[in-house]
């Protein structure tokens, strides 16, 4: 295969992870035990219940990795903020390196209650999730970091494609208005409900 030829493939769903890891630790490293009350973008959720989820979702990630199937059930995470803290950069560390299927076995698909994802295509939804929260937590700390337009423009269609009428209101806001001339960032977080002037 030529560069050429590379360049233009959709990146794999464990590049997007890596990238999408790589912008949120970014976010992550900044929080500090004062910051765990602060209000978030999402809805109701205040940044300690957000770093919940995102540690229950990065071990969910793991365990879809290297299983068929995967719970709905949420599991238990540290109460303790620099505990969460520490859980979440460890799963995500090990993430990356559950993400590729056993040597010479074709990656199976993983049964999400009533659905049959891809492991790419779930990948790359993890990723978006990842993406996401990581500009959510710097928002609320008040260091806001732009999501990478590379990243941004890569995670664009997996954004248009999965996130539907059927995830809004619950898991994300109605799609925010922007103009033509906005950036793929701002594009990206529109799609997901997102704005700056949460």
């Amino acid at each position: 295969m030529s560069s050429a030829a590379g360049q233009n493939r959709p990146p794999r769903a464990v590049e997007l992870l890596e990238r999408a890891i790589a912008y949120t630790r970014s976010s992550l490293i900044l929080v500090t035990a004062a910051d765990l009350g602060r209000h978030t973008p999402c809805r109701d959720w205040v940044l300690h219940d957000l770093l919940t989820h995102m540690d229950d979702a990065l071990e969910a990630m793991a365990v879809a990795a290297q299983a068929a199937s995967l719970s709905l059930v949420p599991s238990s995470s540290p109460d303790d903020g620099s505990d969460l803290l520490d859980s979440i950069c460890h799963r995500a560390r090990g993430l990356l390196a559950h993400w590729h299927p056993p040597e010479g076995l074709p990656a199976s698909p993983v049964e999400l209650g009533e659905l049959t994802l891809s492991r790419e295509l779930l990948g790359s939804v993890g990723a978006l999730e990842i993406t996401l929260h990581g500009w959510d937590v710097a928002e609320s700390i008040g260091r806001p970091r732009t999501i990478p337009p590379g990243l941004a423009m890569d995670l664009w269609p997996v954004a248009r494609d999965h996130i539907t009428d059927a995830d809004r209101p619950v898991r994300f806001g109605e799609p925010v208005e922007v103009s033509e001339w906005a950036t793929p960032a701002a594009r990206l977080l529109a799609q997901a409900g997102r704005s700056t002037d949460w």
